[in-house]
């Protein structure tokens, strides 16, 4: 494996009930980089995630993430990733910061840690409040500040700012911005484009379980969609250049949503 590397993926498979949930995955993404994978509902991200971080099986082709192999070696890379996904599982009736202590003691992180964590994510005024109490893109931060408890090399973070108000996933997004300047890499899944647009050097997007391209989205558009499009704002219509939202639909024939 390539030291530049935090993940390759080789001709990855994996199927369910007979019909191929990912066909021959081949990517990598460089370390210190934020990567997007994009890819409508039922595309397969969430089972690359799965699978990148040991939960799955590969049934064909191989795997490295930091160098190890998410199987045989899944004890050493749980202690060096950090995972966010959809469904974080908060314990509801504890607080904040027990929580995030709780999480602290699993990776053996300094319980101090925590409250650091707490005022990074703009919780440091929620501690003593149970969870239940937050607002979502509150307990969103609270698990962004989870995956982060281990001072994970790599973050995998599902789709972080979904249902978020934009005062929120601006938040979150700036979290990501600055673990990111550190050292750190993130791979990132997202339906929203402008998102992926900002925060990601490099994107995939995935349809029905194969990936279609890999690439920064500006490369990606002239190599895809090198012409100006018409489109009409404001009762008015402008020519632009195209997007990842109109690469997307160009590569997959469909919304992302």
């Amino acid at each position: 494996m390539d030291v530049q590397s935090a993940i390759e993926a080789d001709g990855v498979c994996y199927s369910f009930g007979g019909s191929w949930g990912l066909n021959k995955l081949t990517f990598a993404v460089a370390s210190g980089q934020v990567f997007g994978l994009l890819g409508t509902n039922g595309a397969g991200k969430t089972t690359t995630i799965r699978l990148l971080t040991g939960q799955l099986r590969p049934q064909s082709g191989s795997i490295k993430v930091l160098g190890l192999d998410p199987l045989a070696q899944s004890q050493q890379l749980r202690r060096a990733v950090g995972v966010m996904s959809e469904d974080p599982g908060h314990y509801m009736r504890l607080s904040v910061r027990k929580n995030l202590c709780f999480f602290a003691s699993l990776y053996g992180a300094d319980p101090a840690y925590a409250d650091e964590l707490l005022e990074k994510v703009d919780l440091q005024s929620k501690a003593d409040s149970a969870v239940s109490q937050l607002s979502r893109g509150m307990r969103q931060r609270l698990a962004l500040a989870r995956a982060m408890i281990g001072r994970p090399r790599l973050l995998f973070l599902d789709e972080p700012t979904s249902g978020l108000d934009p005062v929120a996933a601006r938040g979150v997004r700036q979290l990501i911005e600055a673990y990111c300047s550190e050292g750190g890499t993130v791979f990132l899944t997202t339906h929203y484009m402008e998102e992926a647009e900002r925060l990601c050097h490099q994107i995939a997007i995935l349809h029905d379980g194969s990936l279609l391209c890999q690439g920064h989205y500006l490369d990606l558009c002239g190599q895809y969609l090198p012409e100006q499009i018409e489109i009409e704002q404001g009762g008015r219509k402008i020519k632009r250049s195209p997007g990842l939202e109109e690469l997307f639909y160009h590569l997959t024939g469909r919304s992302i949503n």
